[in-house]
């Protein structure tokens, strides 16, 4: 198991999906065991040269030791079996525990705020030996090496509270730097910095909790998918013909190993059924095997062998992108004995008045094409 992670650190592997936990528990056994390290070696340094700022970063350490913790929980929580009431399973749990995370980061911030400003209303100037200073530079580089090993690790197992807490430890290099440099400007310039510092070291701790809280949220709330996902998996259900093309993707995530999609396809209008379906199945087996996600096909019914058609399919589309906030023009149809033009276009999130947006094209129709009837669906931009 060491070798994976080793692997997935060094980039040269790609995680199979049945060792994620194993991988995420590890990980997390190993954060903990460092920054627990960590903070006894800074608090005993703390302690003995008097410094509140140094004592903050002890207890951040020991606070990052407890996300730790809480990300193991969070998982073996996740991974309960579904049931009746929660079908889906419980993957949105890991969201749940590093939202806890963001919390305790924020607490710990606020709280070495309070300590930090008693300190500057009453300063005592802490006493740093040379040897207390080098240990403490040699304790940064250990919060480098757990940085990158949990946000390398955390974005390949798709880990919310994994890659939140390698960004507090990132965010931790630089507290502890700002803490050494209290300790070498006390021990060689004698200036008192140390509740100033510790202060500094508390705000960028809340700013830090704050960040945690507002990337958890949004994985909650729910994101859309990358740019590149979304080509890659429309691309990808395009090669089984006779599919056309793929719009309207959804994708929905329940936890990280647990994510169901949605999407319409274009079938020519000419295809039979069985021969639509076989292409549906196979695009959906193979988008589950290569990206984990079960998707459901809705599809649309497309004029193609009539050249006539596609030439007034590219004159329609041109109208509609005259209308601002248009962005494509997809599932055209249109049915020549009743002279009725169906399609769905994808608008921007700048509109806001669906009503008049519409309007708008069906009135640039009717000046075109007088005594057209047209049924417009609007999209918004999912991905």
């Amino acid at each position: 198991m060491i070798e994976k992670i080793l692997k997935l650190y060094l980039k040269k592997d790609t995680i199979e999906k049945n060792d994620r936990s194993k991988i995420i528990s590890i990980t997390s056994i190993f954060s903990i065991f460092i920054n627990m390290l960590l903070a006894v070696v800074k608090l005993l340094v703390g302690v003995i040269a008097g410094s509140v700022a140094i004592i903050s970063d002890a207890v951040n350490n020991l606070t990052d030791a407890v996300s730790s913790i809480i990300t193991i929980l969070g998982l073996k929580l996740s991974e309960k079996a579904p049931d009746r009431k929660h079908p889906l399973g419980y993957g949105r749990l890991e969201y749940v525990s590093s939202m806890v995370i963001s919390a305790i980061v924020l607490i710990t911030g606020f709280e070495f705020l309070q300590s930090s400003i008693k300190r500057i209303i009453n300063p005592t100037d802490p006493n740093f030996t040379i040897l207390q200073i080098i240990v403490l530079i040699i304790a940064i580089g250990g919060k480098i090496l757990l940085s990158r090993v949990n946000v390398t690790i955390g974005k390949k197992t798709e880990s919310e509270s994994l890659v939140a807490s390698g960004i507090d430890a990132r965010m931790d290099v630089f507290a502890s730097t700002l803490t050494v440099i209290a300790a070498i400007i006390s021990r060689f310039a004698g200036l008192v910095v140390d509740g100033w510092m510790g202060a500094l070291l508390s705000v960028f701790i809340i700013y830090n909790g704050a960040t945690l809280v507002k990337d958890t949220l949004s994985s909650i709330i729910g994101e859309r998918p990358s740019k590149e996902l979304a080509n890659e998996i429309r691309k990808s259900i395009t090669k089984f013909e006779p599919i056309m093309g793929a719009y309207d993707l959804i994708i929905h995530n329940y936890g990280p190993s647990t994510k169901l999609g949605s999407v319409n396809l274009e079938i020519p209008d000419v295809v039979t059924v069985e021969k639509a379906y076989d292409a549906m199945r196979k695009a959906r087996e193979y988008i589950y095997l290569e990206y984990g996600i079960y998707f459901t096909f809705g599809f649309y019914s497309v004029n193609t062998y009539n050249k006539e058609i596609m030439e007034l399919e590219e004159s329609i589309k041109a109208l509609v992108y005259s209308v601002k906030g248009s962005l494509n023009v997809h599932a055209f149809n249109y049915d020549k004995d009743e002279n009725y033009f169906r399609f769905d276009v994808v608008v921007d999130f700048s509109v806001k008045n669906f009503k008049e947006f519409k309007k708008n094209i069906i009135k640039k129709i009717e000046e075109k094409y007088p005594g057209a009837k047209t049924d417009i669906n609007i999209d918004l931009d999912y991905s």
